[in-house]
């Protein structure tokens, strides 16, 4: 890998080896105010590289766009429930560091579906690391951290036992909802039992959208285990279900299906996920999470399996110590995990790709001063596949080793105003062919694994009582990422019948994310502005997935006096043109507005009672994150009156 970091690797070894530290430009000393959004969705706390946010929004999420899509920097492709994909600046989940509560999402399935079977109604918070800033985050743009809920989230302070039924209603042939128990079994036990289900929709068109008669079940169990007041075990069982008679080329929307005449098969695509967690609180001398678990993937139609089993572990540590005159906030662990995709016709194995990834870490942050903090860090990346093709006779075995570095610092000028920059190099091996279809495959002996780097620099303003309003702030981050030997996995034989499996250059990717935040008494805003361009260096195309200029904006208005809370939010995407894999591709414009009420009945506060219309004005629109062409578009959903309700025993 080229040294692409603005400074001298070894200088900075020596830095590191000096302090014996390492930490994250995110994750600040306690000395630092904290400047990440934070928002409640349903229970859910996201955060995200940006403001601190005040009020709280209340949405009724049953996709991941609706739980993600107003967060800058970030999108969600796929409107049907088995093709839903993360976006972050243009570069889709293949590349990003995936993980529902530390189990890696790494996959690829099958080009015409998603990767990720993920429910919104159960997580306790999503963390988005817009960018890779940190060597404690994998993927070349960052990624997503998800958790869900246990007993101990649930519980009343003083309660032994609870329930809470959901249910979910919506004119757009929409239906859902869920059922949670939890308890207390013991002084030290706890346990949580989950189960939800959800269905479709119909297009901004009005038009009734074929391909989607299925069901989407989730169940989960969870068991922790207080072994004393510092550490506690915890065990997860979840298998997430989605059936129906779909359309093979899901990604490409029932338009195009039902124009080809195509036939519905009925698909099912399954996530079953195991753990075992531990945790460990010390308080300043150390805490600690760790886990082991194994996750798999499995895509059933026309009597070929797709399948991808991860077995893998997860540790990462905090210490806070003293040393040589500084405070220091140290992070470090490590993860990995064995991943085999398989290929069954039949019953029949047809095909099998192996790969083994393995990273440790280390980070510091170093109070300077008061004012000051700076944050030096490695990381060591060790990735192996190994990969045959029937086709074509050949085969890739082939293992790389990289260490990378970062370094970030963060300035508070005063109260208010912070600056902060940080540049991160980047490693990810490449990752397996898809499962379901085996492409005949030519690989390239001297394949390199994608490498980079990141670079930010921004500022934060926050203030209370000032310009009349209770709080105020803005903040701006630009970044410039620079990824080399970029595998496109769009030219590896998807739709071919035969694929290459090399690098296909260097790619830039610059833009910026800028949030504004106010409240006033009762009433609150968010404004969000995202770009980003990418651009090949040697072509000029751009990435298949990019999104380009993204804003939204988010209302919240209270009346307590009846218990009632308002939000609205609106998304807007900018028309888009750009040239990729030899194709001029055009993405529609949009604008898209939803609003919802919010009724917490004081006298009844165990129930909560919310109204919404998503897509108020009906619009048939696609997300720039989704598969698109000159005659293939996967609308979105048409306009949706929701009335959900839940009720807490």
């Amino acid at each position: 890998m080229k040294n692409t970091l603005p400074f001298n690797k070894h200088a900075l070894n020596v830095v590191i080896g000096t302090l014996c530290t390492g930490m994250s430009f995110i994750s600040l000393a306690e000395q630092a105010p904290d400047t990440s959004e934070t928002i409640e969705v349903w229970g859910t706390i996201i955060t995200n590289d940006s403001l601190l946010q005040d009020d709280i929004e209340r949405k009724q999420a049953n996709h991941l766009s609706d739980l993600l899509r107003d967060q800058a920097g970030i999108d969600v492709g796929g409107s049907h429930s088995i093709v839903q994909g993360i976006n972050i600046r243009g570069v889709d989940d293949l590349d990003l560091n995936i993980t529902v509560d530390g189990i890696s999402q790494n996959n690829n399935m099958f080009h015409h579906s998603g990767n990720l079977l993920i429910n919104a109604d159960i997580l306790k918070a999503v963390d988005i690391k817009v960018g890779t800033n940190s060597v404690l985050t994998g993927g070349l743009s960052g990624g997503v951290a998800f958790e869900t809920k246990d007993a101990k989230d649930l519980l009343e302070p003083g309660e032994d036992f609870g329930a809470r039924l959901y249910t979910n209603l919506g004119t757009n042939d929409y239906a859902g909802g869920s059922a949670a128990v939890y308890g207390q079994l013991t002084d030290n036990i706890d346990a949580l039992a989950y189960y939800t289900y959800r269905n479709n929709f119909e297009n901004g068109n009005g038009k009734e959208v074929t391909g989607n008669e299925g069901r989407t079940v989730d169940g989960i169990f969870k068991l922790g285990w207080d072994v004393n007041e510092s550490n506690r075990l915890v065990f997860s069982y979840d298998r997430y279900n989605d059936e129906g008679d779909y359309y093979v080329k899901t990604n490409f929307g029932a338009g195009f299906a039902e124009d080809s005449d195509a036939q519905t098969e009925d698909i099912d695509y399954t996530r079953t996920s195991t753990s075992l967690a531990y945790e460990l609180d010390k308080g300043d001398a150390i805490t600690l999470r760790a886990s082991v678990y194994r996750n798999e993937l499995s895509y059933i139609a026309l009597g070929t399996e797709g399948n991808s089993e991860h077995t893998g572990y997860t540790a990462l540590a905090t210490s806070k110590i003293a040393l040589a005159g500084f405070n220091h906030t140290l992070r470090y662990g490590g993860e990995g995990y064995e991943q085999v995709s398989k290929r069954i016709e039949n019953h029949v194995q047809t095909n099998k790709d192996t790969a083994d990834s393995h990273a440790i870490y280390i980070e510091d942050e170093i109070a300077v001063t008061d004012q000051l903090f700076v944050t030096p860090g490695v990381r060591y990346n060790y990735f192996k596949v190994d990969m045959y093709s029937a086709g074509t006779n050949d085969s890739l075995d082939k293992s790389w080793n990289e260490l990378t570095f970062g370094l970030a610092a963060k300035y508070l000028i005063n109260d208010n105003w912070s600056v902060n920059a940080s540049s991160t190099e980047l490693f990810q091996g490449p990752g397996l062919r898809e499962s379901y279809v085996d492409y005949s495959t030519n690989f390239d002996k001297d394949l390199k694994a994608e490498t980079g780097v990141n670079n930010a620099i921004g500022f934060a303003f926050k203030d209370q009582n000032i310009m009349g309003l209770d709080s105020f702030g803005f903040s701006l981050n630009l970044f410039k990422t620079r990824i080399e030997d970029y595998i496109d996995n769009w030219a590896i034989g998807k739709g071919r019948p035969i694929g290459t499996y090399e690098n296909s250059g260097d790619y830039d990717i610059d833009g910026f994310e800028s949030t504004l935040s106010l409240r006033k008494a009762l009433f609150s805003a968010r404004l969000s502005y995202s770009k980003s361009d990418s651009e090949q260096l040697e072509t000029g195309e751009q990435l298949r997935y990019e999104v380009g200029d993204s804003i939204s904006l988010n209302l919240g208005y209270e009346v307590p006096k009846y218990d009632l809370k308002f939000n609205w939010t609106s998304l807007v995407n900018r028309t888009d043109d750009s040239v990729s894999s030899g194709a001029d591709i055009h993405k529609v414009g949009y604008q898209v507005h939803n609003i919802s009420m919010q009724w917490l009945p004081s006298q009844l506060e165990a129930l909560s009672m919310t109204l919404g219309v998503e897509n108020i004005f009906d619009k048939t629109y696609y997300s720039h994150a989704s598969y698109s062409s000159d005659t293939v578009q996967d609308y979105e959903a048409g306009r949706n009156v929701k009335l959900s309700a839940s009720y807490v025993f």
